[in-house]
């Protein structure tokens, strides 16, 4: 019995239906099929080559275009370098006044130099005189172009950076403050001028450029124009006077002549000693002396020459008319006298005034101790009296010196027996002023070839102006590498997402269609 219901197996009522679940549909699937993927990507190849591209010029146009609106006008610079000497002060008045070469920002007299000038329009409209520019520039423009920089000396920078360094720390309070302003700077013999382009009216728009080489031009020839300024302001391009070739010896006696004589030659010789040491030492290609040269030999035809006919003359009171000489010697004497009483006047004035003269007290209190205690300090115009008064000594010991000489060649004249040979000491005198007047032709020569030499002409060396626009796609590069590259990759990801996009719709559709 139960072996047969065991045959018998499982027994089906007419109707029934067995179902066979593979698969549920309802079950979610996240997964995307990435060969379709890259199908979709194939398909697009040629439309999404052409949008990369167009990504890529568009990012590189947006960089080029960013380049252009960040780009700022050439400005062209030069280092000028101040190239002369200076005077130095010495505290010995017996002294002649040294020269050394300028090592700070001072003029050719040893004053601050005013670098204003450089925008001067003295100086600018020297500078655009006969140049002919593609825009046209006006001073004011120019000016308000223009920069001047002065270079401190490495001390002076060095205490700037810590007077700034002070200030920044607050908790030092006003005793920093006090100290930092003290800081004295100092600046070496260069400076730096710059020129920016774009000249006109901003605001409205109406900005005018200048080519590179124009810029560079203009920047030049403003640089050779404040140095034509400096030549023009402190160069002594004057020449001696010619007080020798003046001198007639014809309508004037021996005395006399040689009088002038020796003043012409004392002249000429203090025209030399004036003349900075790099004036003296320049050595001329024409006849190979220098003006020191020149003045060792002025001074050898003075003592040999000049004063030793003088000394004959003056000695033995040789003179063609006696009577003539005398009443101009006296004449002479009358007016030192004059001169020596109303200079002894003027020195007793003084003096008293001097005796009588109260110099200021100035009050100190000593805040540590309560007290207080007075010092007493000169005024300007004491000072003023005591370098006047010392002039006027000056000029006294001359004018005794003049009157002295004068009543010795009188008495000379009045009282002389010796009547020697007045024709012989002329022809004497005839051949000292022929020696001292070639000296003085040579000196002139000598002066004129200087003069026209650089010593005299280059006051301040400035180097060639540097500067040069930066081309747009140079400037641009990396502006136009970065855009370029984004855009790039936009337009890359805008591909990929259309391959990407059937997918997600197809999986869309499908669930929706099993739902329902």
């Amino acid at each position: 019995m139960e072996n047969n219901e065991k045959k018998q197996g499982l027994s089906l009522d007419q109707g029934s239906q067995i179902s066979v679940m593979v698969n549920n549909a309802y079950e979610e699937d996240d997964s995307i099929d990435l060969g379709k993927v890259f199908q979709n990507f194939k398909k697009r190849t040629p439309v999404f080559i052409w949008l990369v591209l167009f990504g890529l010029l568009l990012g590189v146009g947006a960089g080029v275009l960013k380049g252009w609106m960040d780009r700022k006008p050439l400005t062209v610079s030069s280092v000028v370098t101040l190239d002369y000497s200076i005077p130095v002060d010495s505290t010995d008045p017996s002294e002649e006044t040294r020269y050394v070469p300028v090592t700070n920002l001072s003029d050719p007299e040893g004053n601050p130099l005013d670098l204003n000038q450089v925008t001067s329009s003295f100086v600018l409209q020297n500078a655009m005189k006969d140049l002919n520019l593609s825009q046209p520039v006006s001073l004011a423009n120019l000016r308000a172009n223009l920069r001047v920089d002065r270079i401190l000396t490495e001390e002076s920078r060095r205490n700037q950076e810590m007077a700034s360094r002070m200030l920044d720390q607050n908790n030092l309070g006003t005793a920093a403050y006090e100290q930092a302003q003290e800081v004295k700077l100092e600046y070496v013999n260069r400076f730096i001028v710059s020129l920016t382009n774009g000249f006109g009216d901003e605001d409205s728009g109406d900005v005018r450029m200048l080519e590179d080489g124009e810029l560079r031009t203009l920047l030049d020839r403003i640089l050779a124009s404040y140095n034509d300024y400096l030549v023009l302001t402190y160069a002594d391009k004057k020449l001696p006077d010619d007080e020798i070739g003046v001198i007639d010896i014809q309508n004037q006696d021996l005395l006399e002549s040689l009088d002038l004589l020796r003043t012409a030659t004392r002249n000429l010789i203090t025209y030399c000693d004036e003349k900075p040491e790099t004036v003296r030492t320049y050595r001329s290609w024409q006849t190979g002396y220098t003006l020191d040269n020149l003045e060792t030999r002025l001074n050898l035809v003075r003592d040999v020459n000049v004063d030793y006919l003088y000394s004959y003359v003056y000695a033995n009171s040789i003179a063609r008319n006696v009577n003539t000489v005398l009443t101009n010697f006296r004449y002479q004497l009358r007016e030192a006298r004059n001169r020596m009483d109303t200079l002894t006047e003027k020195i007793e004035t003084t003096r008293k005034v001097l005796e009588g003269y109260k110099n200021d007290e100035i009050f100190v209190s000593m805040q540590e101790s309560d007290t207080s205690k007075s010092t007493r300090t000169t005024t300007d115009y004491y000072n003023e009296l005591i370098l006047e008064q010392a002039k006027n000594y000056e000029e006294a010991a001359t004018l005794e010196i003049t009157v002295s000489d004068l009543e010795n060649k009188i008495a000379n004249l009045e009282a002389g027996t010796s009547r020697l040979d007045s024709l012989l000491a002329q022809q004497e005198l005839k051949e000292s002023i022929g020696v001292s007047h070639g000296v003085y032709q040579e000196i002139v020569s000598h002066m004129t070839e200087v003069f026209d030499s650089a010593v005299y002409n280059n006051f301040a060396r400035a180097s060639v102006a540097q500067g040069k626009t930066v081309n747009l796609l140079t400037a641009s590069m990396k502006n136009m590498l970065v855009y370029g590259a984004v855009g790039a990759v936009i337009a890359l990801g805008l591909w990929f997402g259309s391959a990407l996009a059937p997918e997600f719709m197809g999986r869309k559709k499908e669930e929706e269609a099993k739902k329902e």
